[in-house]
């Protein structure tokens, strides 16, 4: 029996270092499919995504950032609620893991729980490290925008041009909601900023068009239909500037 002893420990001890060696490569493992997942994700590929990621998750399943990547690539397919429940098992493993809560504030605006985004997103920038906050203020600004409460969504989008001037797409959710606010010239203005930060942005061209036309300044509503029948020509948007087009015609100016 006490011959028998240390075989017994070293066979005990192999075998537990055997299990560690297994699990270390089940990880690496899981680490390649992540990033593959990763790569397809942001190639716009989220069935390939997904299957990369499911695949992580049979290795390492207690791994937060597999199950963020399975939340995310579920959320591209439209399937939400399947996406959320990846994303609270993330915050389970890993409660500080800051992007997860704005991606479930981005999922919860999808699925039109706009108090629900707001929290998620308030959260996150509770987060002083967080490297990107002007979109978390331009989402925030979304949320608010359609609850009705446009002075909260203003100062939001605000918030995120005093980060980011340069971003165009807050400068067109400004314009929407000082159009919605009645404050017509603000409203042009942020049209305009929006449009030299994305000279393609299409809805921002056919915004400009008609806040211009409704103002009387039919220059530059003529100007701003025009491109967007050029930009978008067999479009929906196109074929309503094509009728202001055919209304300022037929006004003679």
């Amino acid at each position: 029996m006490h011959r028998l002893r240390p075989f017994l420990l070293l066979a005990v001890s192999l075998a537990f270092l055997a299990g560690c060696a297994a699990s270390e490569q089940a990880k690496q493992k899981a680490s390649i499919h992540f990033r593959l997942g990763s790569e397809y994700l942001q190639r716009g590929d989220p069935i390939s995504a997904l299957r990369e990621f499911q695949e992580a998750e049979k290795l390492n399943p207690d791994d937060a950032s597999v199950q963020f990547g399975l939340g995310s690539a579920l959320n591209a397919r439209g399937r939400f609620q399947d996406g959320l429940r990846h994303y609270r098992k993330a915050l389970e493993l890993d409660p500080k893991f800051t992007e997860v809560h704005n991606a479930m504030g981005s999922t919860y605006l999808e699925l039109g729980r706009w108090d629900d985004a707001i929290k998620e997103f308030e959260i996150t920038l509770n987060d002083l490290l967080y490297l990107t906050p002007f979109y978390v203020e331009n989402n925030l600004g979304w949320a608010y925008y359609k609850k009705g409460d446009l002075p909260r969504a203003i100062d939001h989008y605000r918030r995120a041009l005093s980060m980011k001037p340069d971003f165009g797409l807050a400068y067109y959710n400004l314009g929407l909601a000082y159009k919605d606010n009645k404050q017509t010239e603000e409203a042009i203005a942020a049209m305009r900023s929006a449009i030299s930060q994305v000279p393609n942005l299409l809805d921002a061209h056919l915004q400009l068009g008609i806040l211009s036309f409704n103002a009387g300044i039919r220059d530059q509503a003529r100007k701003a239909f025009e491109e967007v029948v050029r930009l978008s020509p067999r479009s929906d948007s196109a074929r309503l500037a094509q009728q202001y087009l055919d209304l300022l015609k037929k006004s003679g100016r």
